[in-house]
């Protein structure tokens, strides 16, 4: 029987960073990781790459470039896509798979651009060493940076949010923050809010959990039906049955049983008939097909560790020409391997933040159009408090995400 981790790392070419990958975990990590690489456009094995790898005592050179289709139906325990984010997107591996991201630098890029300096060739190969240093550290960290399963991190994070609900609190770590307090008109100001918009929801329902304000982009109307994806103690379902009406509905959606209690309980209050919570996953919506003009959700789809199944089923759930408007933490450069890895920093809505690039691949493929990503660069403000001392704001921003159907 064998137990080993089969990992694939994927890239676009193939040719380098993967194969570097591939390399090391099989020289440092053959007893407990089975290693495989593909690419979406296999290129050949680098000669460079090869080269630097032997100078480090690891033989690439029997390696091969393969396409990742070759994987598609092959059973993986995790697939780890290497690209950076600057010089390519990272391909979207679909599928039941768990997906990691560990960014690093192109090789060839950096040593082109020194080429054109007309730096030597040495110069040129440090590029590639640099790299193959980077990625032997990351492929060190596993198995362990690869830990986060679904299940745990989905039981994590109704654990958590169950105990906001009853007792208070933030979606900052448990290890320092200051959080506002619960309901504090100033908490939910710094995100987006307008003091109006805080007075006008029960007592309660205003938690201080966003991080923007997906209101301001949502375009509601009256009499539309608008469905809220982890919808909290119901601030925002409240805000849009303002905005669509007695002949508009609004549905909030929360995994917590203790949330959907608190938003009931909050929707009495105030007296919305036009207001409904369910309990149920955001990536297995309890929603019918077509049934939705506008689907919104705050500081939550950063949770899922599965965000392209989340997209797919928004999608199922949209009427054609529904729109999607979020607000989400999106990671601006790769986070290091140990903030990945670290459950508390997924559970703050900081590890579980995709990349815009994959973000938008995501929803591409899960068939919408007109998708726009607009980063919030003042988030960093309050981001940095969610996770005091990780330097969490370095990596993560706050985003309004747009897509249509």
């Amino acid at each position: 029987m064998n137990d080993k981790l089969k990992i694939l790392f994927l890239c676009t070419g193939n040719s380098c960073r993967s194969q570097m990958a591939e390399g090391w975990c099989r020289q440092l990590k053959g007893g407990e990781i089975t290693a495989f690489s593909a690419g979406t456009a296999p290129q050949g094995l680098n000669p460079h790459a090869v080269r630097v790898m032997a100078e480090a005592g690891v033989d690439i050179s029997g390696q091969r470039s393969q396409h990742v289709d070759a994987f598609k139906d092959r059973p993986l325990d995790a697939v780890v896509t290497v690209c950076g984010d600057a010089q390519e997107n990272c391909p979207v591996f679909p599928g039941p798979h768990k997906v990691f991201h560990a960014g690093f630098p192109d090789p060839p890029t950096m040593a082109a651009e020194l080429a054109a300096q007309g730096a030597s060739e040495e110069a040129q190969l440090d590029c590639y060493r640099q790299v193959r240093d980077q990625i032997r550290d990351y492929i060190l960290t596993l198995p362990e940076a690869l830990q986060l399963r679904p299940e745990e991190i989905r039981a994590q994070v109704r654990s958590r949010y169950a105990g906001i609900a009853v007792r208070g609190g933030s979606c900052c770590s448990s290890s320092g923050c200051s959080p506002q307090p619960l309901g504090s008109p100033s908490a939910s100001a710094s995100v987006g809010y307008t003091a109006e918009e805080m007075a006008a929801v029960p007592e309660g329902a205003n938690m201080g959990l966003g991080c923007g304000n997906p209101q301001a982009v949502a375009e509601l109307k009256p009499g539309e039906t608008v469905l809220d994806l982890g919808s909290g103690g119901g601030f925002d379902c409240f805000l849009a049955a303002r905005q669509v009406g007695a002949s508009g509905r609004v549905i909030g959606v929360d995994m917590t049983p203790e949330m959907i209690s608190k938003a009931r309980a909050n929707a009495r209050q105030g007296g919305y008939a036009n207001v409904e919570f369910r309990l149920g996953e955001i990536e297995h919506l309890p929603v019918a097909d077509s049934s939705a003009d506008v689907i919104m959700s705050n500081c939550v789809i950063n949770l899922s560790p599965d965000k392209a199944q989340v997209f797919a089923e928004i999608f199922r759930v949209l009427r054609p020409g529904g729109r999607l408007a979020v607000s989400d933490v999106v990671a601006i450069v790769p986070l290091p391997p140990e903030l990945r890895a670290d459950m508390e920093a997924y559970t703050s809505c900081a590890a579980g933040a995709a990349q815009v690039s994959e973000l938008e691949a995501m929803l591409r493929q899960a068939g919408f159009s007109a998708v726009s990503v607009e980063i919030n660069e003042e988030s960093r403000a309050f981001i940095k408090d969610w996770l005091p001392g990780s330097g969490i704001e370095n990596y993560v921003r706050s985003a309004l995400i747009k897509a249509v159907k």
